[in-house]
């Protein structure tokens, strides 16, 4: 079963990469069919398949021999073993479809903001409104009734927008300018709507530790300053995974923890 999910993500991921290359620029997702953006010719369906294609094809389209960019292969892969870990993490479980829908939602919005410095509203606005709908529907990933799993799934949402607001807020008095998009305050959001308010402090403690260990050395290497701007969706990705993986008595541990050491 776990192979089956790996399979499953790695298509996931080829969809994910339409995603990806199509929304920024308006284009449908479903029309008209994949093709080389070089030459402009549609792809066959055996240079399509995840993974197994772009090695075949050495990274190049068959038509114009223009390369393919890696990121399809890494897309691809990255979903297929993230589908693959979660199944290995809650079992076929109602959870493991939800967390693995998150998942190919941040992944998307991570590449798009990582090529294009925006998150996309087309992503992270419906996934709020089904993230709320998903904790009162299915409350049992919050281990609550339909009410209160629906209450804290709310509280999430305002939480991981409202905390960002303010330490955008905080930013723009320190460096004079715009420090958190609009789009960052959406997407946690959103992550706040699928794994509620705990899971948001969790979230934000690490991936503001996963931007400062990555951004730090290149910003050296680019001789960037301190104040740039840099895309934060991906470590908000990286802190939800994270977060998707300690969810349940894990969290509550950290915060029982947290809590006795702030009193000592």
């Amino acid at each position: 079963m776990g192979f089956l999910f790996f399979i499953l993500g790695l298509f996931f991921g080829s969809f994910a990469n339409v995603c990806i290359y199509r929304l920024p620029k308006g284009k449908s997702i479903v029309y008209p069919n994949s093709f080389c953006p070089y030459c402009n010719k549609s792809i066959k369906w055996y240079d399509n398949i995840p993974i197994l294609s772009y090695i075949f094809l050495k990274g190049r389209c068959r038509n114009c021999k223009k390369p393919i960019s890696p990121r399809y292969f890494i897309v691809e892969l990255l979903t297929g073993i993230l589908f693959f870990a979660i199944y290995k993490r809650f079992g076929l479980t109602i959870s493991t479809i939800i967390y693995n829908f998150l998942i190919l939602c941040l992944i998307i919005v991570s590449f798009i903001d990582i090529e294009t410095f925006l998150i996309s509203d087309i992503i992270v606005i419906p996934g709020i409104i089904i993230g709320l709908l998903l904790s009162f529907l299915f409350p049992g990933i919050h281990n609550m009734d339909h009410i209160n799993g629906f209450l804290y799934s709310l509280k999430g949402t305002i939480l991981g927008g409202g905390i960002l607001i303010f330490l955008g807020f905080i930013g723009k008095l320190l460096f004079k300018k715009e420090a958190m998009g609009g789009g960052d305050v959406k997407l946690l959001g959103m992550v706040g709507a699928f794994l509620g308010w705990k899971c948001v402090i969790i979230t934000l403690l690490i991936a503001s530790f996963a931007g400062v260990i990555f951004n730090i050395p290149l910003m050296i290497i680019r001789k960037k300053n301190f104040g740039d701007l840099i895309p934060f969706g991906p470590y908000l990705a990286i802190g939800t995974i994270v977060s998707i993986f300690l969810k349940g008595r894990y969290i509550s541990y950290f915060f029982v923890e947290s809590i006795k050491i702030f009193i000592n």
